[in-house]
């Protein structure tokens, strides 16, 4: 009975402490487009993270991340005699490894720093100049991903947060110089920690 009791109590403990550890989190943000442009600079729907934290190295804490984001927007347009109506989609995909520091006089703020890669997926559904009517186009580039983060706990599970993401993107035209471009995105949003 007494071993019963004390393999309890030991299952009882490690459960609570790896409970207070909370290595995962899911946050939902919205995110604005600064910088250059992400195609024709459409509008954001939402974007969601998924982050888990495998290391603890003093005040900060090493952890793996995915963040995916969705722009829409419905174009169009009369230039130069040409008809552009069309539909653009921008899907973007975010892996990235971060280090997430803990402040010992502020213990609800949480400031990180992030390093990733973003691959962005552009869709067009319409009508373009030069093309048939109804065409469908698809790329998909990307490039170096450097985020900053900064969270606040509302209470030990819950939290709000603000982050830039700066990104080197490169896009790749066949037969024509590549071009780069320097995206920013800039997210508001609020997580959940497990």
């Amino acid at each position: 009975m007494t071993r019963k009791i004390l393999f309890s109590l030991v299952l009882l403990a490690t459960i609570s402490l790896t409970a207070q550890e909370k290595k995962w989190s899911v946050e939902a943000n919205y995110p604005t487009s600064i910088g250059d442009d992400l195609g024709n600079d459409n509008p954001a729907i939402i974007d969601l993270g998924l982050k888990y934290r495998f290391l603890e190295i003093g005040f900060a804490r090493l952890g793996a991340g995915i963040n995916a984001g969705v722009f829409r927007d419905d174009l169009r347009t009369f230039a130069d005699g040409e008809t552009f109506d069309f539909d653009e989609t921008n899907w973007v995909i975010q892996p990235k490894v971060f280090m997430e520091f803990k402040i010992p006089a502020l213990e609800k703020l949480r400031p990180s720093i992030g390093l990733g890669y973003t691959a962005i997926t552009s869709k067009f559904d319409g009508d373009f100049p030069g093309l048939e009517e109804g065409s469908s186009e698809t790329s998909t580039d990307g490039g170096i991903n450097i985020n900053l983060g900064l969270s606040y706990d509302i209470t030990k599970r819950f939290f709000i947060q603000a982050q830039y993401d700066y990104i080197q993107y490169n896009i790749e035209n066949p037969g024509l110089s590549d071009i780069e471009q320097d995206l920013g995105f800039l997210k508001f949003g609020a997580g959940f920690r497990f």
